[in-house]
C-alpha cells in the first residue's frame, strides 16, 4: 500500500465513522480492504491521537464520542541543494 492509498483509507475510514455507517467490525475492515486485527490497530493508532472513537452494538457502527474534524494535508517538494548540505543526519 502506498501512502496515498493509506491517506484514502483514512477518509473514508473518518467519513463512515462521521456518518455511523461504518457496520460491524467485519464489514467495515472489509469495506477498507484489511483484516479485522489491521482495522483494530488502526483504530487504535487513532486513539493514541486522542480521537475518541466507540462503538455501539445496537447500532452496528463505530462512532465518535464528540465531534472530529480530521484534515489531511500531503506535501511534497523539492529540497534546493543549499537545504541538502544543511541537513545534519
Amino acid at each position: 500500500m502506498n501512502l496515498s492509498q493509506a491517506i484514502e483509507r483514512l477518509q473514508v475510514l473518518h467519513s463512515l465513522i462521521s456518518q455511523k455507517k461504518t457496520g460491524t467490525p467485519e464489514q467495515l475492515a472489509k469495506r477498507l480492504g484489511i483484516s479485522r486485527s489491521c482495522l483494530y490497530n488502526l483504530i487504535e493508532e487513532l486513539r493514541l491521537f486522542e480521537i475518541p472513537i466507540l462503538y455501539s452494538r445496537k447500532i452496528e457502527s463505530f462512532y465518535y464520542e464528540k465531534e472530529v474534524n480530521m484534515e489531511f494535508v500531503l506535501k511534497i517538494y523539492a529540497l534546493s541543494n543549499d537545504a541538502l548540505t544543511k541537513v545534519n543526519a
